[in-house]
């Protein structure tokens, strides 16, 4: 097999720092005349000294950044930040502010109707088939009658994600309605994962993610890094549309259950709309479109259905994203910017260790509050020679999984499947000959490259 190349290379880029404050200038001329403006020389500084590299600050330890580039710098930030609370760079549909009566209460007396109008509203507005369905119904009233408080915390998680998804999604020429399929899969938490393997915001099992160009291994695993996932997941939902042929419907249901379950479900029921298909699919996936054009009715309509955002996360806009090109702890993070080890983890959930393995790999993305991106570049120096000795010497090493034999399985569709090969497959499992059996446990050393 070829080497990887470069993870820069393939890596999506996080919260690109200058390209929201130039937005951010560019929306601010009018009414700022040209006094922002003539001030682009310090911004560009300032946005360097961003990504000055972890190395270089530490070779520079007695020496702080220039203090008026900083105290600019904190001033676009303030002023950036102000303007994001307006709701300018919120998810279309993560704010709310008042619900009168509760969502039980108003699924006993669902005006399906209204809800009908309402969907085929939001239908003319999107390429994504939302047209009102039975099944689609009974799911909005399900979710109101039952999962009110899920709801309630997805919608505080929403300002959080939902900015990020819709970029890459828009970027990519998908449907923003897909941005619910991580409400489904994961409950917008990047650290979910199934008894099946299935892994982060999108759920991504090991050969898929690999397939994709997510790193796993000892240190990293980016199926729980949001921007890397989700530019991971665009690219498999586009090539799942192409696959049946622009029918979204078919395409998500693939996405849940798999294009063999779809495929199946297809010749028995001898059609190919999906109302007709469902029947023959799974139950989890028979339900999981229905409940996709639910979340969109309920998140475009959370007063009338009676839902309240709770356990508010940090914003998209309120965090930056700083390359580092040494080995960092997460502690010493925690030292230079005084944020807490939780908080710190929290928004680096793809690390395993709580380090962030900068020097390998060309480097590697932390996510940090806007307002810690100053101390975490003038503390660093200083943190870096707390306790070094903690500092590990990372190398990538490959993930252990375990895979149960199918009924049809060969030694070499297994080998192929996960980028091995058999003669790793026989000395990993102490196996002498080419046999296997339906439900034997089989040990793959996932490839780190």
């Amino acid at each position: 097999m070829t080497a990887r190349p470069a993870m820069m290379a393939t890596r999506p880029n996080c919260l690109p720092c200058d390209h929201v404050v130039r937005f951010f200038l560019a929306a601010c001329v009018a009414g700022c005349s040209s006094g922002l403006m003539a001030q682009s020389d310090s911004l560009e500084y300032a946005l360097n000294s961003v990504r000055v590299e972890s190395d270089r600050v530490s070779e520079q330890h007695g020496e702080y950044l220039d203090s008026a580039a900083m105290s600019f710098a904190q001033r676009v930030d303030s002023l950036w930040l102000a303007w994001c609370k307006e709701a300018h760079c919120a998810s279309i549909d993560s704010t709310v502010w008042f619900a009168g009566t509760s969502s039980k209460q108003l699924a006993k007396s669902l005006d399906t109707m209204a809800v009908v109008r309402d969907l085929a509203d939001l239908d003319r507005r999107t390429s994504f088939d939302l047209a009102p369905h039975g099944a689609v119904l009974d799911r909005i009233a399900f979710m109101m009658r039952s999962r009110p408080v899920f709801l309630g915390k997805m919608m505080g998680r929403a300002p959080r994600y939902f900015p990020m998804f819709e970029e890459a999604l828009d970027r990519h020429g998908l449907p923003l309605e897909l941005k619910y399929l991580p409400v489904l899969e994961s409950g917008l938490n990047p650290l979910a994962r199934s008894n099946a393997g299935a892994t982060g915001l999108w759920q991504f099992m090991y050969p898929t993610a690999r397939r994709h160009e997510l790193e796993i291994n000892s240190w990293v695993d980016e199926r729980k890094d949001p921007a890397a996932s989700t530019e991971a997941a665009c690219l498999f939902l586009k090539r799942l549309f192409k696959i049946y042929d622009g029918d979204w419907h078919l395409a998500l249901a693939a996405y849940n259950a798999g294009s063999g379950n779809v495929n199946k479900a297809i010749r028995r029921s001898g059609s190919r709309d999906f109302w007709r298909v469902r029947r023959f699919l799974p139950r989890e996936t028979a339900k999981y479109v229905p409940s996709i054009i639910a979340l969109a009715y309920l998140f475009a309509h959370p007063v009338e259905a009676g839902l309240i955002p709770s356990e508010t996360a940090v914003p998209t806009f309120a965090l930056d994203t700083i390359m580092v090109y040494r080995n960092v702890r997460f502690d010493q993070v925690a030292k230079a910017t005084g944020r807490s080890v939780e908080e710190v983890a929290q928004l680096n959930p793809q690390y395993r260790k709580e380090v962030v393995p900068g020097a390998i790999g060309g480097g590697w993305p932390i996510v940090l509050p806007v307002e810690s991106v100053g101390p975490f570049l003038e503390g660093m120096p200083e943190a870096l020679l707390w306790e070094p000795h903690r500092t590990p010497e990372v190398r990538f090493e490959p993930e252990v999984i375990a895979y149960r034999v199918r009924n049809g399985d060969v030694l070499g569709t297994i080998a192929r499947k996960h980028g091995v090969s058999v003669r790793e497959l026989k000395k990993w499992n102490g196996l002498s000959g080419d046999m296997i059996r339906a439900g034997q446990k089989l040990y793959i050393h996932a490839d780190p490259r």
